[in-house]
């Protein structure tokens, strides 16, 4: 019994997963963030999630709108779709990008921190505030 409420759990985490990914709610509006406080990740990049499940890949484009941060998080299926990100703020090192997705009727919070790593960035992915999370890295994206 124990066995298979683990497995319906990491099955539900991992739904709650995709869906974080492949849910977009669309929002059109940058951050309070000055873009001069986030140089080092503006850009294109191709973050690489590990799960449970398999690895998942997804854009995120960070970029200036008005001298503000703004941000646009994809989906492993490019047909999904992208999600404005507006809560974006700095933790130290990083840059971490606040969000909802819509699982089923409910709002389930969505933190991605990405943090210098050289030339690419550190990633983990936190949802349900803390309930999973998912460690990768991100490259630049290639035009």
């Amino acid at each position: 019994m124990k066995t298979t409420l683990l497995h319906v759990r990491r099955l539900a985490v991992a739904a709650a997963l995709l869906g974080a990914i492949v849910s977009p709610r669309a929002v059109s509006a940058q951050s309070a963030l000055d873009t001069s406080e986030a140089g080092a990740f503006m850009g294109s990049w191709s973050v690489s999630l590990q799960s449970d499940y398999g690895p998942l890949e997804f854009p995120l484009v960070v970029t200036d709108q008005g001298g503000k941060v703004a941000a646009s998080v994809g989906s492993p299926d490019p047909a999904g779709g992208l999600t404005s990100v507006t809560d974006i703020t700095r933790s130290g090192e990083g840059l971490v990008l606040n969000y909802e997705f819509d699982a089923q009727g409910q709002l389930v919070p969505v933190s991605l921190t990405l943090t210098p790593d050289g030339e690419d960035l550190a990633a983990v992915f936190s949802i349900a505030d803390g309930a999973f999370t998912a460690g990768g890295s991100a490259k630049r994206a290639s035009d």
